[in-house]
């Protein structure tokens, strides 16, 4: 198509679903599209199998509101935005719309996920933070501690120590109370 083509863009995700983006205003947020609309014929599409087609949807709906909203009125957009992507069910769609936007190399949209999931971590202790992106921790307790003593930037304020002082509390607890009552 050229360096100079401003037209329409049809995209293919890896199920072979099609978006069409409608101009450069559009398209050209994303650094890998502005390289292959290079070597593309008019009227080709423009294959992105590593894209997921709900993953390919959020990146659209991103690229075409940032070419059509006003300056002020981007960030309360970008809040909603990513408010549809808060819900601890809808982290597999953030995510593939993170490697989306990797992928299609539509940076300001990365940086803004990559903000989002940062603030998402902050202020949760490293075991809120495997719950609540269900993560299955690997590692013994003796490895964890092995990898504490040896980089201490990993929990330099005690905070798996003490989640482990509570969980064990709490198993204790509960344990008692599961316990019959002894026979006076």
């Amino acid at each position: 198509m050229g360096d100079d083509y401003a037209g329409p863009v049809t995209v293919v995700a890896a199920d072979g679903s099609e978006r069409v983006l409608d101009n450069d205003s559009v398209w050209s947020q994303s650094e890998t599209i502005k390289v292959m609309i290079v070597d593309t014929d008019p009227g080709d599409t423009i294959p992105l199998a590593s894209v997921g087609p709900e993953a390919l949807d959020k990146v659209v709906e991103w690229m075409k509101k940032m070419a059509d909203t006003s300056d002020e009125d981007k960030q309360t957009w970008i809040n909603e935005y990513k408010e549809t992507m808060t819900a601890k069910e809808q982290l597999p769609l953030l995510f593939s719309t993170m490697n989306a936007a990797n992928f299609m190399n539509v940076e300001n949209l990365l940086d803004e996920l990559c903000k989002f999931v940062a603030e998402m971590i902050a202020q949760r202790t490293p075991n809120e933070i495997l719950d609540h992106f269900n993560i299955k921790k690997d590692a013994t307790w003796e490895e964890e501690q092995e990898l504490i003593a040896t980089h201490k930037w990993i929990d330099p304020e005690g905070l798996i120590a003490k989640d482990r002082e509570t969980a064990t509390a709490d198993e204790t607890g509960r344990g008692a109370m599961m316990r019959p009552a002894e026979d006076a």
